[in-house]
């Protein structure tokens, strides 16, 4: 019964005050709007949790949350043994190696350290309770899409209704960034870095910069795959606001000489191919064990091993699953939103004038970033619970760009959820 009413307690009273700092920072949001984008994230997270358990017998967030009630003991009684495992020392013990294996051992193992250690400090205030630490992960973590929605709508105000919609309610997106997962911080530190990076490109300031390295030292520890994909997009937006510069120019540049350096590689010996660690991710994924799995061959050594898979990475990330293929709920509504992300690009590639309207440098980011990351999963993910997963941010940006010029999102949405003309 405690618990029920510290849930209670706790949403209710973080509402409030995330609504207080909504307002303070000169987002338009009415009370309404906040109830509705906490409840719906919390509802969401909260159902993670439980389908996961009561179907699959729990998951990654369940062992973290196991694991951390065990963390919050040495948290209370021996604070300094907690943070010994970030240290590189024990990751050296671990494999019994120096230098880069245990540097990359760090990056692979730090991820979940940190939602271990993470949850073990939020069992103080929940009691070790799962839901309860749901509910205040996702307040934490709620700063990411809040962060994304101002900086959308400070420079397109007349969109506000659109972004606040793609934003706050696509399904699989907020599934998988309020369960316990490292999604919701992946997003947060990229939201951070666009953020601080357009700012630091206009006015340069030590705070600005502050906030750049802060998004990246985020993505480099929890998640530095991730990085490596985001960096030539963010690079050409950072290039493109200082310039001013409203056209892909500098995006069409940066990617077309990274991409001719990667495939001027293929051509190499195997051993000094950047396509390696590509490969060996997939194969990675190849050992694991999934109920379900996509075609998807081995990725060989070489440009003709790349351009023979190349439908198989581009058809599992971005088109599936097929409306037929729904088993479940959560393939369903996955389905559902493909045929969404397929009229979007029909209507952008029917549409001349709103190719106009998307003429500015973060929805350039939005769809080089999205594509990038799209067909890196494409490659070396053949487990379609996987895929949505890691495709979930790409997803949200690349909906963002196709849907960023539509008269109708623009003009309706705003007066229906804003009442502005």
């Amino acid at each position: 019964m405690f618990a029920y009413f510290l849930f209670f307690f706790y949403l209710v009273s973080g509402t409030i005050f995330l609504h207080w700092m909504i307002r303070k920072k000169k987002i338009p949001f009415s009370i309404y709007h906040t109830v509705a984008i906490v409840f719906f994230k919390i509802a969401m997270g909260c159902l993670y949790g439980w389908i996961f358990l009561r179907f699959y017998g729990g998951d990654d967030t369940w062992g973290f949350f196991n694991d951390s009630k065990l963390e919050t003991g040495r948290l209370l009684h021996h604070p300094l043994r907690f943070l010994d495992d970030f240290m590189p020392s024990h990751y050296q013990n671990l494999n019994g190696n120096t230098g880069w294996d245990t540097l990359m051992l760090n990056f692979n193992q730090f991820e979940n350290t940190f939602m271990v250690k993470g949850l073990a400090v939020l069992n103080l205030l929940s009691g070790k309770n799962y839901y309860i630490d749901v509910l205040l992960f996702d307040f934490l973590t709620i700063a990411g899409p809040l962060l994304l929605f101002k900086l959308l709508v400070k420079d397109f105000p007349l969109r506000s209704g659109m972004h606040f919609l793609l934003i706050f309610f696509i399904p699989s997106v907020i599934f998988w960034c309020s369960g316990i997962r490292a999604e919701a911080i992946i997003l947060l530190a990229m939201v951070v870095m666009i953020h601080s990076g357009q700012a630091y490109a206009l006015h340069p300031s030590l705070r600005h910069f502050a906030g750049i390295l802060a998004g990246l030292l985020g993505l480099l520890l929890v998640r530095f795959q991730f990085l490596l994909v985001f960096l030539p997009a963010f690079a050409a937006y950072m290039f493109s606001v200082k310039s001013k510069r409203s056209t892909p120019v500098l995006f069409n540049r940066i990617f077309l000489v990274g991409t001719m350096i990667f495939i001027a590689s293929l051509f190499l010996p195997p051993t000094y191919q950047l396509s390696r660690p590509i490969q060996a991710t997939q194969q990675k994924f190849f050992n694991l064990h999934g109920n379900t799995r996509y075609m998807l061959d081995s990725l060989e050594s070489g440009p003709l091993g790349f351009l023979k898979i190349l439908p198989q990475a581009l058809v599992n990330s971005t088109l599936r699953p097929f409306p037929w293929e729904g088993k479940n709920l959560l393939q369903s509504v996955s389905a559902v939103e493909v045929l969404f992300l397929i009229a979007g690009i029909l209507f952008f590639i029917l549409s001349p004038r709103r190719r106009e309207q998307i003429s500015h440098p973060v929805y350039w980011l939005f769809l080089y970033y999205g594509l990038s990351q799209l067909l890196l999963i494409g490659y070396t993910v053949p487990f379609p619970g996987a895929i949505v997963r890691y495709r979930s941010i790409a997803f949200l940006f690349v909906v963002l760009f196709l849907n960023a010029g539509n008269p109708l999102l623009q003009q309706k949405l705003r007066y229906w959820i804003f009442k502005l003309h």
